[in-house]
């Protein structure tokens, strides 16, 4: 049995090499993500990533976010401590010293911009953290009085400042004028973020309530006593020793976030490639049953039961994930250190990062290459097993039919599962449901269009068939066309697949930025928009400056937050509320601006009418670092899913954000104001921040537009991995097709056909098979893009397909349908016709 399955394999070596391939790259990334994730889990689980380790600090005191059904604060901000629970922590028998911590946003500015940004944050601390730390000054001293500040080295070092320099620092305040009295060495643990060190007390007044509390014991005193103790004393308090403590400050979640993210990314990208395999892979079987069906016939006349004939399937399925699994550990292997020094040249990659293969990702891959092959045989061995010996003979000799009922019945079925979506997403534009009944519609399409190719191919031929008889090559195509249509179907399915997958992946986002920046331009009321570094913002006097700026109606700032309510969490601006009906062209369902201040909150409305709020009622929400606050719902506000879920009065939520910072200005002129005098004029006024702009809407929205463009990167990768597997698959099932059709090709060179006329027939078949699947695999790709589009606008299609990007696709998808079916023809053609006719 062995002997009979390895014969078998090694006589089909061509058609299953691009199967193994494929099998062992899936496998092989499901290796490298599996191994990326670890090794990023181990950075996390040593506390190598931690920015902070508050080593010096015997006990480190954090608080406990107040719980509103949630297992983490909204935003990831940290929770305060409050001043009942210092005093109590100060009044502990047993603590000698406690000191505190309230880190906030701080910049160095040198020239014309401020040393940070979104990926590489800058902090303003009290010394006291650098005690908890251990830092000390590598030159002169610690800041003692306002005004002082000491500086982390690579800060120092960018801005060229030393020890009595002067230094001009951004924070949510304003900018101030501070002397620099030393410079901290943090060594290679705190290169990702740069810290700002100010005097305890001048720390104290800029961040607020603080985040932490370092506390020092007496002599005589045990810290795990004292740490029990605060536990068990000090009401929403936690008390952190040890490995612990570096747990305590985590101001940049960047790190985490790239590593998770990172796994996420990988993590999907192998389950699709893994898909796709055992799609492939099926397929292959179950056209290696069709093609075998006269020697399986012959098997079973010979006196095969037919559990041998399944067990010759299974057997080749078994061969072939062996096969995939020894190529999954080199595959994977590489793949994990192709991709790790891609993500760290790209800078995604947690600090301390080391690639550790370890035992998961190598057991996993092999696991699913061995599986992936068993599950995709399941069709084709209960399609075997049924042979008939007299009626595989019968079989063998004639064309199969052109489709099976039930897959027609499918296939429309899906269509009409596909109308459906379509119409809910239609109906209910601007909702969240909507966007996901319109992307998924679009996968439903591409697969009810799959599934029915054999149907569409009869009809295109049916429709083509008065220009097919002008030419005898054309003819033949016509005839063997409407004879076999399944084989054309096999040909056109998966580079119609390929072309939607690839269209939907590109273009997806750059529809939704678009569909995003359509609605805020439809919403923003502002005529001119201040805006400051990128990642960094404006500090709140700015608003102040540019009211007084003549031309200026009003200004009002916002920045984008997170809070929650019911256990959810929900997208939210911190606003000025006098600011919001000038600031924006929000239409009220409940309620009206003028109830709008700083103790009340509005509400768009589908989360108001989803959670029972109505204007008037008091609800209670989490802040951005989990505190509990009740606030009356003010307005309830009509607005797409593309505008935040809450509006929130500064005065109730900037205490529980570190960075406070406003991510842009809003400006509207008085009535006859000359936008370019008063944009030149807030620009030579204000003075706010360095690199600050002012643009009119359309330059901001450009400006958007072109900061969704930034991790383009991100979707040309998955583009490139889900989409080359399957066009894999493509070329896979276009070369077994084009070995199987050695005898016809045989039999034309026998009746007098030239090699060139056969090789001109077959790019010509390829080139119009190409074509037609790239058209349905954008038919649908597009419908279902500009569907997401209507869905997030609530009012109006839009759909991003630059023709550029989309020629690329379409040109290699044509491309790969030629050369597929050309590389087999080269081989086929070589061989003499009667023996290739003969087989």
């Amino acid at each position: 049995m062995i002997t009979f399955v390895l014969h078998g394999v090694l006589g089909r070596a061509r058609s299953l090499a691009l199967s193994v391939l494929t099998l062992a790259l899936g496998a092989g990334l499901t290796v490298a993500a599996l191994s990326l994730q670890h090794s990023a889990d181990l950075v996390a689980a040593d506390g190598s990533d931690a920015s902070w380790q508050l080593s010096q600090a015997p006990v480190v005191v954090v608080a406990v976010p107040d719980r509103v059904s949630l297992t983490v604060t909204p935003s990831g901000e940290p929770p305060r401590l409050d001043q009942e629970s210092l005093t109590a922590l100060r009044d502990l028998p047993g603590v000698e010293r406690v000191e505190t911590e309230a880190p906030f946003a701080a910049y160095v500015v040198t020239g014309d911009r401020a040393l940070g940004g979104q990926t590489d944050r800058s902090w303003g601390h009290s010394w006291a953290l650098a005690r908890a730390e251990g830092l000390t000054t590598a030159t002169g001293r610690e800041p003692r009085d306002p005004g002082e500040i000491a500086i982390d080295a690579r800060t120092a070092h960018d801005a060229g400042l030393a020890p009595g320099d002067r230094a001009e620092v951004l924070t949510a305040n304003g900018t101030l004028d501070a002397r620099v009295t030393g410079i901290v060495d943090r060594g290679a643990g705190g290169t990702r973020e740069r810290a700002l060190f100010f005097s305890p007390a001048d720390a104290g007044e800029r961040g607020g309530d603080p985040v932490l509390a370092a506390v020092w014991p007496g002599a005589d005193e045990d810290s795990e006593r004292v740490a029990d103790e605060i536990g068990s004393q000090v009401p929403g308090a936690r008390a952190l020793t040890g490995p612990e403590r570096g747990e305590a400050l985590s101001l940049d979640r960047a790190d985490r976030e790239l590593a998770s993210g990172m796994g996420r990314f990988l993590g999907t990208v192998s389950v699709l490639a893994l898909v796709v395999a055992t799609v492939m892979v099926s397929g292959l079987l179950t056209l290696a049953v069709q093609q075998r069906s006269r020697e399986f016939a012959l098997l079973r006349l010979a006196g095969a039961p037919p559990g041998l004939v399944r067990r010759s399937v299974i057997g080749e399925a078994l061969v072939l994930g062996a096969v995939a699994a020894v190529l999954s550990l080199p595959a994977g292997v590489l793949s994990a250190v192709l991709l790790s020094r891609l993500f760290a040249t790209m800078g995604v990659l947690p600090d301390g990062f080391r690639l550790v293969l370890g035992w998961t990702g190598p057991l996993a891959g092999v696991v699913l290459a061995l599986a992936v092959p068993l599950v995709a045989c399941w069709r084709p061995v209960r399609t075997a097993g049924r042979i008939a010996p007299v009626e595989a003979m019968r079989a063998a000799q004639v064309e199969p039919a052109s489709g099976s009922r039930s897959r027609l019945v499918l296939g429309v079925l899906l269509l009409f599962c596909a109308l459906a979506l379509f119409a809910t997403a239609w109906g209910l534009a601007g909702s969240q449901i909507a966007v996901v009944a319109a992307y998924t519609a679009a996968m439903v399409l591409v697969l009810g269009t799959a599934l029915l190719t054999p149907h569409l191919v009869r009809a295109l031929l049916l429709v083509l068939r008065p220009l097919t008889r002008r030419n005898p090559a054309s003819l033949v195509v016509d005839r063997e066309g409407r004879a076999n249509p399944r084989r054309f179907a096999g040909v056109v399915t998966p580079l119609l697949v390929t072309t939607a997958v690839a269209c939907l992946l590109m273009f997806q986002p750059g529809t939704t930025t678009e569909a995003r920046l359509h609605s805020l331009g439809e919403r923003l009321g502002a005529d001119l928009v201040v805006a400051g570094p990128v990642g960094v913002g404006l500090p709140g006097n700015v608003v102040d400056q540019a009211a007084r700026v003549p031309g200026v109606a009003v200004a009002g700032g916002f920045r984008q937050t997170v809070a929650a309510g019911d256990g959810l969490h929900m997208f939210a601006y911190m606003v000025e509320p006098g600011t919001v009906p000038d600031m924006y062209r929000l239409d009220t369902g409940q309620g009206g601006w003028d109830d709008f201040d700083s103790s009340s909150v509005a509400v768009r409305e589908d989360v108001a009418r989803a959670r029972g709020w109505d204007a008037g009622d008091t609800v209670t929400l989490a802040g951005p670092d989990g505190g509990e606050f009740q606030a009356p719902v003010a307005v309830v506000y009509e607005a797409g899913i593309d505008f935040p879920e809450l509006l929130l009065p500064r005065d109730l939520v900037a205490h529980s954000m570190l960075d406070t910072m406003d991510s842009a200005v809003y400006v509207t002129l008085d009535p006859g104001a000359d936008p370019g005098e008063t944009a030149r004029l807030l620009e030579t006024e204000v003075d706010g921040a360095p690199g600050l702009r002012v643009t009119d809407r359309a330059g901001h929205l450009a400006e958007q537009a072109a900061s969704g463009e930034e991790d383009d990167w991100i979707t040309y990768l998955m583009v490139a991995l889900v989409a080359g597997f399957a066009a894999i698959s493509a070329v896979n099932t276009l070369v077994v097709s084009g070995f199987g059709r050695a005898r016809g090709f045989a039999l034309l060179r026998l009746v007098g056909a030239t090699r060139g006329q056969i090789v001109g027939m077959v790019a010509g078949e390829s080139v119009a098979t190409s074509c037609a699947a790239v058209a349905a695999g954008t038919a649908a790709a597009a419908l279902g893009l500009a569907f997401t589009g209507y869905a997030l606008t609530g009012d109006t299609v839009v759909l991003s397909m630059p023709l550029g990007r989309y020629l690329l696709v379409a040109t290699a998808v044509v491309a790969i349908g030629l050369l597929a079916n050309l590389a087999p023809l080269a081989a086929v053609l070589r061989a003499r016709p009667v023996q290739a006719a003969s087989v």
